[in-house]
């Protein structure tokens, strides 16, 4: 090497403190992004997955009308029998309030509701709230005040 180009090495330095900072910077506030936008797909599935499950136990309780003329009294007679058009499995009852964030996506409420007709409460993920489909002649301003139990 000759003198001129060691005393060019010499002279270049690496990056400054401030440099790194806006780099670190840059790459938090892209990871915070990719974070929040992760949350909201994951709370769309899960809120998808229980809305699924909701009309389920709709479409069986429709059925179990279609063949017996009343909806269900009771959730376990959607279970007792997997001979019937109206079987449902893999669903759990919440028998007391409507489900929660901790119920997962497989857990519903029932009402029976004055004029017929059910209310079929589900958590909904995004919202942070419990939502409800209805059957029947039910709808959103149906009194549904009898919580089915198992």
């Amino acid at each position: 090497m000759t003198l001129n180009k060691i005393k060019t090495l010499k002279n270049e330095r690496g990056f400054t403190i401030v440099e790194l900072l806006i780099v670190v910077v840059i790459i938090a506030i892209l990871a915070a992004i990719i974070l929040v936008a992760y949350n909201g797909l994951t709370n769309r599935a899960k809120t998808s997955s229980a809305l699924s499950t909701a009309q389920a136990v709709q479409s069986k309780s429709e059925a179990y009308n279609a063949e017996t003329g009343s909806y269900p009294a009771t959730f376990s007679l959607l279970t007792a029998d997997s001979t019937k058009t109206y079987f449902i499995s893999g669903v759990t009852l919440k028998a007391s309030g409507n489900p929660g964030s901790t119920d997962g996506t497989a857990t519903v409420s029932m009402y029976s509701c004055t004029g017929g007709g059910q209310k079929i409460g589900y958590y909904d993920f995004s919202a942070g709230a419990p939502a409800f489909v209805y059957t029947g002649p039910a709808t959103s301003s149906s009194t549904c005040s009898t919580q089915i139990a198992t």
